[in-house]
């Protein structure tokens, strides 16, 4: 019992320490340890500080506009979120923030995406590949050719030259991004471009709206822009946008979806999107099935079936009464017939025994639903062994026969 006791607590230990590690991963990372995979790991959550997060570019957002605004966390589909946050519907000064490798969204939440944007607020999209219904909104075409090189530099520049000299940004080891093919000039300006001059920063004008893609997040990660001067690069992206917001819109839904959506969701994809409650879960089922597999056994040996007591007085009353018959007593069988027919009346009808008169026939012939001359014929024979002192073994025999046909016919 205390082995099984010790097992279990150090089981509980164990997923507490393997929690532990993988949280320790959202630390702040080491900058002489990271190394290729790292750089190349990248989550773009406002809560990761490793290379590949959006700690830093999250914890100076409220400070870049005129007005101090906490960016508020979204975690939910945009058209779910754009029908239920009336601020997000109604108001024409919002700006949302987007930031992930691929995008996937559904055709309604693409939809609404630019109904939003065309009502006057601005949709600010960074991400190495755009969902293509997405980009057919916008009529722009993207070529991923730089997402498929080596480890190279991230470069982000800027086409307006009144940013000199701060016009151009770069930091080693991240990979190279998409730049758009194809665009419809009359509704689209270049805002930067990457170091082949090919433009990978636009603003799409849709409506009262706009919305800005960038085709590099990379530039957007802690990594990037805690190098040197880059977080100027930040201030250059987001000062296109309105600087007088109403509300910041931070999404964290679809940096974590793998496919395109469909038009539902559930809360279980929220818990299921952050590794750490990946792991957890798995680790807590894990955790269970170890628990039932060994709590499940017995703890005891198996008890053996006992066979039924079997109730012997009736056969200890034939022996008894064999025992009497081969002695040849039948005056004191007779004796022992009538005083269990006694018991009987008074367990099964509650009479009195003690005078077998004429009353006691006619109450015992109604409870019993016996005839009266029966109950009769009964008493007499009763009677008759009482007064004679010896009795021969055929009256005895009949006897008992009218005693055994009184039980059998009574109720």
């Amino acid at each position: 019992m205390k082995s099984k006791q010790i097992a279990i607590i150090g089981a509980i230990i164990l997923v507490f320490l393997i929690l532990l590690a993988i949280s320790s991963r959202t630390g702040k990372p080491d900058s002489k340890n990271i190394d290729e995979k790292e750089l190349m790991r990248q989550s773009f959550s406002y809560k990761d500080k490793s290379p590949g997060g959006c700690y830093a570019m999250f914890k100076v957002l409220s400070h870049l506009f005129y007005y101090d605004i906490k960016p508020q966390v979204v975690t939910k589909p945009f058209t779910r979120t754009y029908s239920k946050d009336e601020t997000l519907s109604s108001t024409d000064y919002n700006l949302y923030i987007l930031v992930a490798d691929r995008l996937y969204t559904s055709a309604e939440d693409a939809k609404n995406m630019i109904k939003f944007a065309s009502a006057g607020n601005q949709l600010f999209i960074a991400t190495n590949q755009p969902d293509s219904l997405l980009l057919e909104y916008l009529n722009l075409s993207v070529d991923d050719e730089g997402i498929f090189q080596a480890l190279t530099n991230a470069d982000q520049r800027y086409v307006n030259r009144l940013l000199a000299p701060d016009t151009a940004f770069s930091q080693k080891g991240i990979k190279g991004g998409s730049y758009v093919a194809k665009m419809d000039t009359s509704h689209t300006t270049i805002l930067g471009t990457d170091a082949f001059n090919r433009p990978n920063f636009v603003k799409v004008f849709v409506g009262e709206g706009a919305v800005f893609l960038s085709l590099q997040p990379s530039t957007l990660t802690n990594y990037f822009l805690m190098n040197k001067r880059n977080m100027v690069s930040l201030e250059r992206q987001l000062a296109y946008t309105n600087l007088y917001m109403d509300y910041v819109y931070w999404d964290e839904f679809y940096k974590y979806q793998n496919y395109r959506q469909s038009g539902d969701f559930s809360e279980w994809q929220v818990l299921m999107r952050y590794p750490a409650m990946r792991w957890a879960l798995w680790l807590a089922v894990a955790l269970l099935l170890i628990y039932i597999l060994f709590e499940s056994k017995r703890r005891q040996r198996i008890i053996p079936e006992k066979p039924l007591l079997v109730n012997n007085s009736l056969e200890f009353v034939d022996a008894l009464g064999q025992l009497y018959y081969q002695q040849h007593d039948n005056r004191n069988l007779a004796q022992k017939i009538i005083l269990q027919w006694q018991e009987f009346i008074r367990t099964r009808y509650y009479l009195n025994t003690n005078i077998l008169d004429a009353a006691f026939a006619d109450a015992l012939s109604r409870k019993a639903v016996m005839p009266l001359e029966q109950v009769n014929d009964i008493l007499q024979s009763i009677r008759e062994v009482q007064s004679e002192y010896t009795i021969t073994d055929e009256y005895l025999q009949r006897f008992y026969k009218n005693i055994q046909a009184f039980y059998l016919n009574t109720k």
